[in-house]
């Protein structure tokens, strides 16, 4: 993706208050990461050598790289005491009215809940 659609979708997710943003880059993008790297709560995994010095290999297709991106995700996640995670490409976009913090909604739901999927 282009540096400013990441950083575009970085923004979008912090301004509904997102407390940490896992983002895997398929290709690396110096100038995005320069950017990203200064906020205390964003991780940016580079897949492309990280794969293969931290997994043995890279996977070929793009839903391969997404299970391996969410194990990856899971493991920072438990590491930061986060209890939900959200998954979406770079061109997917939670619509919440008024930037309503999807966090203190999630919260309010029952503990015995373990997925949540937003509607149209």
């Amino acid at each position: 993706a282009p540096t400013k659609d990441i950083l575009s979708f970085a923004a979008h997710y912090l301004s509904l208050r997102a407390t940490h943003l896992y983002l895997f880059l398929d290709f690396p993008d110096p100038e995005a990461q320069g950017h990203l790297e200064n906020h205390p709560n964003i991780h940016v995994t580079n897949t492309a050598p990280n794969y293969k010095q931290a997994r043995g290999r890279r996977p070929q297709t793009v839903e391969r790289r997404q299970i391996e991106n969410i194990k990856i995700a899971i493991e920072f996640a438990l590491r930061d005491d986060i209890a939900w995670l959200g998954h979406f490409d770079n061109d997917e976009f939670l619509h919440a009215p008024s930037h309503a913090n999807v966090g203190m909604r999630l919260a309010r739901l029952d503990d015995d809940v373990m997925c949540a999927r937003p509607t149209c």
